[in-house]
């Protein structure tokens, strides 16, 4: 019980530190830096601070698992997560707004859900699926209750809506292929390397789509935002999360995922001085109690 509870508490602050990302590239890009290499430069910093916390779990004896056998859904866990997930958001975002973009990154536990049944075993109860509708519908308000109209069919406009859906499912499947890799590989070693896995794919993808040449005109601010994100928001989060996710099942971590765009909408009204407006207000309640009802609505486990 206290562990499970110690979980949930890391995954309400996982979430803060993932939607302070946002945020905090939002400010990076003003300055210059484009969407692709603050992904490559996120996840390359965040390497080194992972091999020190592999070297140190190693000499304390905590790691556990083969890494060459595990290899596949490492592999997988890199390229669906930091890699195509991650790369695929910001050039949807880039094509579309950014609140139907915060809108449409709720669809993940859609996904989490229909995948985590046949894929983990994992019950898909009446209660899992009332939390998560009030979720995704709370939302849907945070960020419907503010957001100017659309003209909804440019092609454009729903290509890069398109992407950032292909991207919420691709982050569902990371979702699933974590909690699959934890069973057998510890989730610091599994942080590495699904990481150093995913790197060389994102610069590859930098190289080719953006002006690799723009990090030596990036000010000072804009490093420390660099760093903040890929050591704390990367490297230290992403450790935390796959480890909650031996206590907690993976479909109810992405119901809980729906607090990023809470804390998202709140920062962005305290830092950036975005609007923020009663629905929206209604919206955050709604996806919290989402969330607390997934939570506190416990399948029966035998006892051994």
């Amino acid at each position: 019980m206290i562990k499970s509870t110690a979980a949930w508490l890391t995954i309400c602050l996982i979430t803060v530190a993932w939607a302070s990302s946002l945020i905090l590239a939002k400010i990076a890009f003003l300055e210059g830096l484009t969407p692709i290499i603050f992904v490559a430069l996120r996840y390359t910093i965040a390497c080194p601070f992972l091999i020190v916390a592999v070297y140190m779990s190693r000499r304390r004896s905590r790691l556990r698992g083969d890494i060459r056998s595990n290899w596949r859904i490492i592999l997988l866990a890199g390229l669906t997560g930091p890699f195509l997930s991650q790369v695929l958001q910001y050039i949807g975002l880039s094509m579309t707004t950014a609140s139907e973009t915060i809108l449409l990154l709720n669809m993940s536990p859609v996904f989490a859900v229909l995948m985590a049944a046949p894929v983990l075993k994992e019950k898909i109860t009446s209660e899992k699926i009332g939390g998560l509708f009030l979720a995704a519908i709370g939302a849907g308000l945070i960020v419907l209750g503010g957001a100017p109209l659309n003209d909804a069919f440019d092609p454009l406009h729903l290509l890069g809506n398109a992407i950032v859906i292909v991207s919420t499912f691709l982050f569902a499947v990371n979702g699933i292929a974590g909690k699959m890799a934890v069973k057998s590989v510890d989730a610091v070693s599994l942080t590495l390397y699904s990481t150093l896995f995913a790197v060389p794919f994102i610069w590859l993808s930098a190289t080719f789509t953006e002006d690799i040449t723009v990090i030596l005109q990036l000010s000072m601010s804009v490093w420390a935002i660099i760093l903040w994100v890929g050591v704390v928001n990367t490297a230290l989060a992403f450790i935390l999360y796959y480890n909650a996710m031996n206590h907690i099942e993976a479909s109810r971590i992405q119901i809980a995922l729906n607090l990023i765009t809470v804390w998202g909408v709140l920062m962005a009204f305290l830092v950036l001085g975005e609007p923020l407006f009663a629905l929206q207000l209604v919206g955050g309640a709604l996806t919290i109690i989402g969330v607390i009802i997934a939570h506190r609505i416990r399948e029966a486990a035998p006892q051994a």
